[in-house]
C-alpha cells in the first residue's frame, strides 16, 4: 500500500485550492511531491478526523506505518493527557470554524517517546463550502526548541552577569570608602578603652560601640568580596585540598554550636579549574551557613563525587544540614543580594556562592531535603 492514498478526485478533500480540474499527469506529480517530503509530516483527515492519508515525512516523524493508521482518528497522535482533555476536539472545531488552527505542544511516537510538534490544521471545503476535510502539517521542532531554551539561558546569564559586575563595582567602590573612617573608629575605641578607670555606663558604651563597629566590618570585608572583578586566573588543581581548608576555617564554629561535619569525599576526585582560595571561600560560606542553621547535637554532611554521565563530565558538591531548611516562598530569592532572615546577617553569603561559582563556570542549586533541612548542590566542570 502506497504512504500516500486519494487523490482530490476521490473524495478525500483536495490538496489544491482552485476550482479548476487537474489533470491526472499533474495529480500525479503533486501526490509524489507530497509523499517525498519527509522534514514534516503531511496528512489529511475526513471531516470526523480520521486519517486518510500519510506520507514519508509521517512516518518518520511519528513512527507509524501507513498500514498501521489509515483510517483511524488523528487523536492517536495525542498524549493521552491531551485527549483526556479535549485539545485534538478543539483543534478541529477551531480550524473548521475558523479556516486555520494552529498549536504547539508535545506529542507522542509510537514507541512511546515524546518530541515538541508545531502543528497547522487547515479546513478544507469545496466549491459549494461544504467541509471536505483536513490538511494537517506537523514539524519536529524538538531541537529548534531546546536551542531557543538554551539561548535564552545564555542572554539571562549574559544580563545578569552584567548587570553583577556593575553593582559589584558600585559597591565595591563604596565598601572601600566607608572602610577608611571605620579604620578610624576602631582606633579611637582601642584609645578609649586602653584608658584605665571607665565608669560602668561608659564600658558598656564602648563595648556596644565594638560590637556595630565589628559588625560594619564584617559588611564591608563581604561587599568588597562581592564586588571583586571576576576571576580570569583559573588552573586546574585538586578539589580536596579546598574542601579540606574549608573544613578547617569552620572547625572552630562547628565546636561552638556542637555540630558534628561529616565529609563525605570520593577519593582521587578529579582536577578542577581554579582559583583555590576564591573555591574555598565559597565551601566556607556553604559550612557557616549550614552551621549557623543546624541545631546543637546535629550534624552537618559535606559530600563530593564524580559524574561523567547525563550531561558532561563533572563534580558534584553538596552542603547538607539539619536546619530548618528553606522556607518554599524564599527558594527563588536564596541568591539575591541583602534578602536574608537571619537576625544579624548580611545576605551576601549565598550571592557570593554564586558569583564565585559562576567564575568558575559552574551551578550553584538550593534546596530542601526530603528529611528536613536545607540542602546546596555545587557542580564544577573537570579538566586538567
Amino acid at each position: 500500500m502506497s504512504p500516500f492514498t486519494g487523490s482530490p478526485h476521490e473524495g478525500q478533500g483536495p490538496w489544491r485550492r482552485s476550482p479548476t480540474p487537474a489533470s491526472p499527469d499533474r495529480d500525479e506529480d503533486f501526490r509524489l511531491l507530497v509523499e517525498s517530503v519527509e522534514d514534516a509530516a503531511l496528512l489529511m483527515l475526513d471531516p470526523g478526523g480520521r486519517i486518510t492519508s500519510w506520507n514519508v515525512g509521517a512516518e518518520r516523524i511519528k513512527g507509524h506505518r501507513a498500514e498501521d493508521i489509515l483510517g483511524r482518528h488523528f487523536s492517536v497522535l495525542f498524549s493521552e493527557e491531551d485527549v483526556a482533555v479535549g485539545r485534538p476536539r478543539r483543534l478541529l472545531s477551531t480550524a473548521e470554524a475558523r479556516g486555520k488552527a494552529r498549536d504547539e505542544g508535545w506529542r507522542v511516537r509510537a514507541d512511546g517517546s515524546r518530541f515538541y510538534a508545531h502543528v497547522v490544521l487547515t479546513a478544507l471545503r469545496g466549491p459549494d463550502g461544504e467541509l471536505r476535510g483536513f490538511a494537517k502539517v506537523t514539524r519536529d521542532i524538538t531541537a529548534r526548541r531546546e536551542t531557543e531554551a538554551r539561548l535564552r539561558e545564555a542572554q539571562e546569564s549574559l544580563r545578569r552577569g552584567e548587570s553583577l559586575s556593575r553593582m559589584g563595582t558600585l559597591v565595591a567602590g563604596v565598601a572601600h570608602e566607608v572602610r577608611n573612617p571605620l579604620f578610624g573608629i576602631s582606633a579611637t575605641l582601642d584609645a578609649l578603652e586602653a584608658q584605665p578607670g571607665h565608669p560602668q555606663p561608659t564600658a558598656h558604651s564602648l563595648t556596644l560601640l565594638r560590637r556595630e563597629v565589628s559588625r560594619l566590618d564584617t559588611l564591608m570585608r563581604e561587599l568588597l568580596t562581592y564586588g571583586r572583578p571576576r576571576s580570569t586566573e583559573l588552573q586546574p588543581g585538586p578539589l580536596s585540598s579546598v574542601l579540606d581548608a574549608a573544613l578547617d576555617a569552620t572547625a572552630a564554629l562547628a565546636r561552638e554550636r556542637e555540630v558534628r561535619v561529616e565529609p563525605r569525599v570520593e577519593p582521587d576526585l578529579p582536577r578542577v579549574a581554579m582559583e583555590p582560595g576564591r573555591l574555598t571561600q565559597v565551601f566556607h560560606n556553604l559550612l557557616t551557613n549550614a552551621l549557623q542553621h543546624s541545631p546543637r547535637g546535629g550534624t552537618v554532611w559535606l559530600t563530593a563525587r564524580h559524574v561523567v554521565g547525563d550531561g558532561a563530565p563533572r563534580v558534584e558538591c553538596g552542603v547538607r544540614d539539619q536546619g530548618p531548611g528553606f522556607p518554599p516562598e524564599e527558594l527563588p530569592r536564596a541568591f539575591e543580594p541583602f534578602f536574608t532572615r537571619r537576625t544579624g546577617g548580611v545576605g551576601l553569603g549565598l550571592p557570593i556562592v554564586q558569583r564565585i561559582v559562576e567564575e568558575h563556570h559552574g551551578t550553584v542549586s538550593v534546596g530542601n531535603r526530603p528529611e528536613g533541612g536545607a540542602e546546596v548542590r555545587v557542580c564544577l566542570p573537570t579538566g586538567g
